[in-house]
């Protein structure tokens, strides 16, 4: 599979631009957002240091680390790959180059030569005084210039060609040495890779004696889920019921057709409802990869963020409802048009119920957990009662 992620990288690369140092920063860049995703991974596992129970989430987080070692893996060897390509187009450069130098310096050998041995002034009075008239004068004095043009150029050329050549050796040289420090790299992450998979062992074993509490803790995020299906469906019909009483035809007003249709523009756009964190549970049913008997089912996405982390509006709208579930913390509803965004697990909540917000205007903060220390956003997308995947609506990170 990873190969052929790293042909699919290559594939996309190479017709968009010359294997070069330029194509080597375009996956360095994306190389480096990994590493930053990794390293934030990494902050939100330390920050579960002082918890008192193990949880199916630092699993998840544990998994996300994995995927992204493995991408930062891949991105280290094709990287690699551009370079040993670029290596090969400077090696066939400096071959065409010392051709030409070749070439240019028996054709300036022989000129020289010629010069040489016809060097002497007086020889050169005589071809000129030689001359049956006028016109072959000047055609014979016009030949000797463009001759020593021609020369002239050609030594050009060579000085050129040669300090072309110097500078291909540099940059040759130069993309040796970073391959090698990539291949180092690359032998490190293998063994980094290796040290996590053996703690998420460790930490799986831990939590098999635990599965019927983690089978407890997951029918018990999918009542949550239901309740919250059944609150956005309550208000959904309350909005259409007044519609009706209304006697208006229309199922929106002019203003939420543009908010509806502006948001629906925006898809793949949207920015997150917080601003860092990793998606830790995925939308829709599907079997936890370290857990075959566990099936999840998600009408929304987890996100893991950091302590204090503060959610955001991800579009302009107003605020159906601020409500909480007995024994759950708080959920705001936000309005685009036809589209609906849902936040839940937030403590001080900063809109109220009827509110217009903005983009990315702040709306409360993501809930701590005292014991797990983890802070976990869920966070859902429906058009009017349709769930949707919001991993298909934000943006990359």
């Amino acid at each position: 599979m990873i190969r052929i992620i790293k042909i699919l990288i290559l594939l996309l690369i190479m017709p968009h631009c010359v294997l070069s140092q330029n194509s080597a920063d375009k996956v360095r860049e994306s190389r480096e957002k990994t590493l930053k995703e990794i390293e934030y991974a990494n902050e939100l596992l330390l920050e579960t240091q002082g918890k008192t129970k193990e949880s199916l989430n630092e699993v998840n987080i544990i998994n996300h680390r994995l995927s992204k070692r493995k991408e930062y893996l891949v991105g280290l060897e094709v990287e690699i790959d551009v370079i040993n390509l670029a290596i090969l187009d400077n090696q066939n450069s400096v071959s065409v180059i010392e051709k030409e130098i070749s070439e240019i310096k028996k054709l300036y050998g022989v000129m020289v030569f010629n010069l040489y041995k016809n060097r002497s002034g007086s020889y050169r009075i005589i071809y000129f005084l030689a001359s049956e008239n006028l016109n072959q004068l000047y055609k014979r004095i016009r030949t000797i210039r463009i001759y020593n043009s021609f020369l002239r150029k050609k030594k050009k050329e060579l000085e050129e060609l040669i300090d072309e050549l110097y500078l291909k050796n540099i940059e040759l040289e130069e993309l040796r040495f970073n391959k090698d420090g990539l291949l180092r790299k690359a032998k490190s992450e293998t063994v980094v890779i290796q040290k996590e998979v053996n703690q998420k062992r460790q930490l799986i074993t831990t939590l098999r004696n635990k599965q019927k509490e983690i089978e407890s803790d997951i029918k018990n995020k999918e009542i949550t889920a239901r309740k919250l299906e059944s609150e956005l469906r309550r208000i959904v019909e309350e909005e259409r019921k007044k519609i009706k009483s209304s006697g208006s035809k229309e199922r929106m007003t002019p203003e939420e057709k543009i908010v509806s249709n502006d948001f629906e523009k925006n898809i793949g756009k949207l920015p997150w409802p917080i601003q860092r964190g990793i998606i830790t549970g995925q939308y829709g049913e599907h079997q936890h990869p370290d857990y075959k008997s566990v099936i999840v089912r998600n009408d929304g996405v987890y996100i893991s963020s950091s302590v204090g982390e503060g959610a955001r509006a991800i579009f302009k709208g107003i605020v159906s409802r601020v409500f909480t579930i007995p024994g759950e913390n708080y959920t705001v509803i936000i309005k685009h048009g036809q589209y609906y965004s849902l936040y839940h697990n937030l403590v001080n909540v900063k809109v109220k119920a009827g509110q217009t917000v903005s983009l990315k205007e702040m709306i409360g903060t993501v809930f701590t957990n005292e014991n797990s220390k983890e802070t976990i956003l869920y966070f859902q997308i429906w058009k009017e009662t349709e769930r949707k995947d919001p991993e298909l609506w934000l943006a990359p990170l």
